[in-house]
């Protein structure tokens, strides 16, 4: 389990943004007027920025096009510079009850400003607001700015990580660990170990009809740090039905996990 239970502080949208360089922005709710502008900042993104956000190779500008819409259900908020060019922008869509699909695009040039960071606060903070839970974003292993931006919240793996390169990572509207989704038939099964990938065992409890969760783990030295441990709060931890470690004992970090698990579940616990 990763990032402290907090609650995190969300951004104001409508409003001035300073970077951490010192430009500014202004956040603002999106519409389906927007849609050509956030298709042109698709279009005008480098090759790398591009293949990161979409997982693809070059696309052709209508399929940039559709994928820029704001449909109804779908929150979007915009970054515009004082140019009026668009600077940014996130957006989640509803994929079921209490969740929904995230993404987050930034022009290269403003890239490393601290801009993705405040457009995830705003829409996590509009998913709130829509009732959501949780956000899933599929995310390139090699995306470490991603990865970053989204370890503040905790994430858990919530399948399979796809062709060794493709993870779909969850993480909570409010901070902390993601909960399970409501209703799930399977038995919540959270699996703690390193690594990106299913293990055979992992990949049992898949097969089996389970509803998995995994987390990799705290790694104090890269910023995750377990909120089990540092608050006592794991929403995880305390909706599974079973408790599988594999993490390492010999880290004091992880030896810290499995004590608080074996003083609060031991009956859950399997190793």
């Amino acid at each position: 389990m990763i990032a402290s239970n907090r609650k995190v502080r969300f951004m104001a949208v409508d409003g001035d943004c300073r970077l951490a360089d010192g430009r500014t922005v202004v956040l603002r709710a999106a519409g389906p007027a927007d849609a050509p502008v956030i298709a042109r900042l698709y279009v005008e993104l480098s090759p790398e920025s591009a293949h990161s956000r979409f997982q693809s190779g070059p696309m052709p500008s209508v399929l940039l096009a559709s994928f820029a819409e704001v449909r109804p259900g779908t929150g979007c908020i915009i970054a515009t510079a004082p140019d009026g060019q668009l600077a940014a922008e996130a957006r989640f869509v509803p994929t079921g009850p209490g969740v929904a699909e995230l993404a987050v695009t930034v022009r290269d040039r403003y890239q490393g400003a601290g801009l993705g960071r405040l457009l995830l606060s705003a829409i996590a903070d509009a998913a709130h607001a829509a009732g959501l839970d949780r956000l899933q974003a599929t995310v390139l292993i090699a995306n470490s700015p991603m990865l970053h931006l989204l370890q503040r919240y905790g994430w858990a793996l919530a399948a399979p990580t796809e062709g060794g390169t493709v993870a779909c990572l969850e993480i909570s509207v409010t901070g902390g660990m993601p909960g399970w989704p409501a209703g799930s038939a399977g038995q919540r099964v959270l699996v703690e170990r390193r690594g990106w990938f299913d293990d055979a065992r992992t990949a049992e409890l898949r097969s089996a009809g389970k509803e998995v969760r995994v987390c990799t783990g705290p790694l104090l030295r890269s910023g995750r740090a377990c909120p089990l441990v540092t608050s006592g709060r794991c929403r995880l931890a305390e909706g599974a039905d079973l408790i599988v470690t594999m993490l390492p004992g010999t880290d004091p970090d992880c030896a810290a996990v499995l004590a608080a698990h074996e003083r609060r579940w031991p009956e859950r616990l399997a190793r």
